[in-house]
């Protein structure tokens, strides 16, 4: 048997990284009008936040595609070429995507390997140390049995909430439900936050009048992870907003001094739900705690 991990850009990993990790990795398509671009491709984070503001005044709405079945077929079928006999397929959360449900549905018509479809029921890091821990583990020679019974140890602990300017682009995208938001009108004012519940389903959980209030508000919810036995990485994500990005690190770092935040940019096939502005926090147990301590990279 032989394992490989197949995953999108929408898990936040970059082209170099893969390649060093052994990480399968495909762009996701981003839609302008009827051009299509591909993440970190030919279309990077900051150019796509350039072309989303030029084409504020044209009404031209970004989107974000799932990719093609026959993209994945043919990866799949590149790989058994190489030997593989399993690949796991990491996707974005079905709360933001159908792509998990259409491969499953899908993987009958791939005879080349055997597909194994995963929720990540997150979005960039929370997905891509998911991807790293199959990675590695398939790395060091684990079964399926053995990479799923830790890959569902550690997506049990992902957490992620966004605060963000306007909750239009979630409703033109359709990955919240108006209905699902407190109290009896689903626009509050202020600044809209959003959270990934356990299921992997996005929800408004309230508003914040200032990024700094809402930030505050992550940082509680952040300190009872902390406290607990595992390690913790944490990440502070934006959208092309690095000032913003340096405050929110300094706050949070003052508050937890042990804690090593990192930042990462919310990239376009996320971008396209919560828009330009955004900022976020997502955390879980650090992946190389699930490694034995010579796998630890």
């Amino acid at each position: 048997m032989k394992i490989a991990i197949l995953t999108d850009t929408s898990a936040g990993i970059a082209f170099d990284e893969a390649k060093q990790r052994h990480i399968h990795l495909l762009s996701a398509p981003i839609m302008f009008g009827n051009r299509q671009y591909h993440e970190y491709e030919d279309l990077s984070t900051a150019d796509y936040y350039r072309l989303m503001r030029l084409s504020k005044s044209k009404k031209m709405v970004p989107t974000a595609p799932q990719l093609s079945m026959q993209t994945i077929q043919a990866a799949c079928a590149e790989l058994a070429q190489n030997g593989v006999t399993d690949v796991i397929i990491i996707g974005p959360s079905l709360g933001i995507s159908g792509f998990v449900n259409t491969l499953a549905a899908f993987v009958e018509n791939i005879t080349s390997v055997h597909v194994h479809p995963w929720d990540s029921r997150g979005i960039l890091t929370t997905m891509g140390e998911q991807v790293r821990l199959v990675a590695a583990l398939a790395d060091r020679g684990a079964t399926i049995d053995e990479i799923f019974e830790q890959l569902t140890k550690l997506r049990a602990t992902t957490h992620s909430a966004f605060v963000i300017d306007s909750i239009k682009p979630l409703l033109r995208t359709g990955a919240v439900n108006p209905s699902h938001s407190p109290g009896p009108a689903p626009i509050l004012p202020g600044k809209p936050i959003l959270v990934f519940e356990s299921n992997g389903k996005m929800r408004v959980a309230g508003s914040a009048l200032r990024l700094k209030g809402a930030l505050s508000d992550f940082l509680d919810d952040l300190a009872t992870d902390i406290a607990g036995v595992a390690p913790v990485k944490a990440t502070i994500l934006n959208a092309d907003q690095p000032e913003t990005t340096a405050q929110w690190v300094e706050t949070a770092q003052e508050r937890f001094p042990t804690v090593t935040f990192e930042t990462a940019l919310i990239g376009p096939s996320f971008g396209v739900h919560v828009g330009d502005g955004a900022m976020g926090l997502a955390w879980c147990q650090d992946y190389r705690s699930l490694l034995a301590p010579e796998n630890e990279n």
